[in-house]
């Protein structure tokens, strides 16, 4: 590879720098956001009537129940089979033809999305049916999500983690692991890939660092007031830019992918945390549904992909 701008763009410091970046500035603004602080009931538009359909404002009456309890399991499942099927092969994959979701590549983050769409159709009809019997207005699904601000802040930090954290390190395995710049990280690379050491170190800093950060959120062990005063001080202005450079960074992980745009090849590492290259699982369970039996295949790329494949398809 010449050394341009891709060769630099897409270097491994680069990839780790922009991954590791990504959870510093996350962290930031959960710590600066006074919403993180905030006693009043949390609302998120989509996401907000996903949650409170399935979790909370259930009626008294056991019918309503099971009524409310089948209508988002039906929404889930309706939306599991249309990402699989309408969305992933018909839309993406035949009709605009997206070499990125060819065969099954990305079938779990459709799947995943349009589940959340479905739950969203289902909570305004479930809305409907309950104003249909006109006492059940106390139920109706909202954006409100009948958790405090504060209790959303401390679980969407957690995801976060679990989201950045889980990315950055598998970037760092990846490049660790890789060839693709063999100059880089001589030394290093070949420590990592001694024995099991990749293995064991993956896995114990992985569930270090995620308990010691869990600790720390759940707990209000560490007061970011006490520690900054006023060092870094924020308003509406400047998180809404530090917001903004967390989607660019976040789109920046995507771009430098080896494979960007087509992912088309596979890059012959093995799993973050394993030793092998891929894992398949069998689900005899929807050959009942679907006449074939599937398989959950997962690849060592680095983008650690996630694909559905069916029996007559070949690996990825």
């Amino acid at each position: 590879m010449g050394k341009d701008f891709r060769y630099y763009f897409q270097h491994p410091w680069s990839r780790m720098i922009v991954a590791y970046l990504v959870i510093f500035f996350n962290f930031l603004i959960f710590a600066e956001d006074p919403v993180s602080h905030s006693q009043t009931e949390a609302n998120v538009i989509v996401v907000g009537n996903c949650f409170s359909f399935v979790t909370n404002k259930y009626p008294r009456g056991l019918g309503w129940r099971i009524l409310k309890v089948l209508l988002w399991l039906l929404a889930i499942l309706i939306g599991l089979i249309a990402g699989k099927f309408l969305f992933h092969q018909r839309l993406f994959g035949q009709l605009l033809r997206l070499k990125m979701f060819r065969e099954d590549h990305g079938s779990w983050m459709t799947m995943f999305f349009s589940t959340i769409l479905f739950l969203f159709i289902f909570s305004h009809i479930y809305n409907t049916i309950l104003l249909m019997d006109g006492n059940m207005g106390a139920y109706l699904i909202t954006d409100y999500m009948g958790i405090r601000n504060e209790s959303f802040m401390k679980l969407a930090a957690v995801g976060t983690w679990m989201g950045d954290f889980v990315t950055a390190w598998m970037v760092t395995d990846m490049m660790l692991q890789d060839k693709t710049y063999p100059d880089w990280g001589k030394s290093a690379r070949a420590f990592w890939k001694k024995g099991k050491v990749r293995i064991i170190l993956f896995w114990t800093v992985l569930f270090t660092l995620t308990s010691v950060v869990v600790l720390v959120i759940t707990t209000d062990w560490i007061s970011w007031d006490k520690l900054n005063r006023g060092f870094l001080p924020s308003d509406e202005v400047s998180r809404a830019f530090l917001a903004s450079f967390i989607l660019v960074f976040d789109l920046l992980i995507v771009m430098q992918d080896w494979e960007f745009p087509h992912f088309m090849g596979d890059v012959d590492v093995n799993l973050p945390g394993m030793h092998t290259p891929h894992m398949q699982f069998k689900i005899p369970f929807f050959q009942k549904i679907f006449k074939e039996e599937y398989h959950i295949h997962i690849t060592g790329s680095s983008r650690s992909s996630l694909s559905v494949l069916d029996s007559g398809s070949s690996p990825p």
